[in-house]
């Protein structure tokens, strides 16, 4: 099975350049702003696009956490990279301080780097054909049948009209005088 060039798919182009975007207001939120909560909540969100690009990519649903958090088990295991599944865990945990607000900077700093490189190299799995040599185990496979969209549903989706990007990231002129 070939997995058709995420460059054809505005979809997955979408959510891979929000997921970029994402990543990098984390960052100045945080280093520029010291706001720990939009910081966390940006990095999240930077990893859901990501995950809901190779969504897009594979013909999956993607619309919810549990269904995002299934896609990295199987992506996980079918590149034997059970990194992955820490990427996700980091991303749900900054999510979750997104509500609560109890991690100090250091801390999330300190999810911050770990999530960039997980998810740098999930972004790399998105050119990846699948792997061929991979085969689920009955509970991959009841994941797989529960994922993946009907013909009826791609056809949709790729009708859909996605609105304009949101402009790349760019700091402030204000906040980068104040910085140098």
């Amino acid at each position: 099975m070939t997995t058709p060039d995420p460059s054809d798919n505005i979809g997955v182009i979408h959510y891979a350049k929000e997921s970029r975007r994402l990543m990098l207001q984390a960052n100045y939120e945080l280093e520029r702003k010291g706001d720990r909560v939009q910081a966390s909540e940006k990095a999240a969100g930077a990893v859901a696009h990501a995950v809901k690009a190779m969504g897009e990519s594979r013909h999956w649903h993607h619309d919810s956490h549990n269904r995002r958090r299934r896609i990295v088990n199987l992506i996980a295991a079918e590149f034997a990279a059970p990194d992955l599944n820490l990427m996700q865990d980091t991303a749900d945990k900054l999510h979750d301080n997104f509500y609560e607000n109890t991690m100090y900077a250091s801390e999330v700093r300190d999810r911050l780097n770990r999530v960039i490189p997980l998810l740098s190299g999930f972004m790399e799995l998105l050119t990846r054909e699948p792997n061929p040599e991979f085969i689920p185990t009955p509970e991959q496979e009841l994941m797989l049948r529960r994922l993946r969209l009907t013909a009826e549903e791609i056809e949709e989706r790729a009708a859909i009209e996605y609105p304009p990007p949101i402009p790349d990231f760019e700091e402030d002129e204000e906040d980068a005088a104040a910085a140098d």
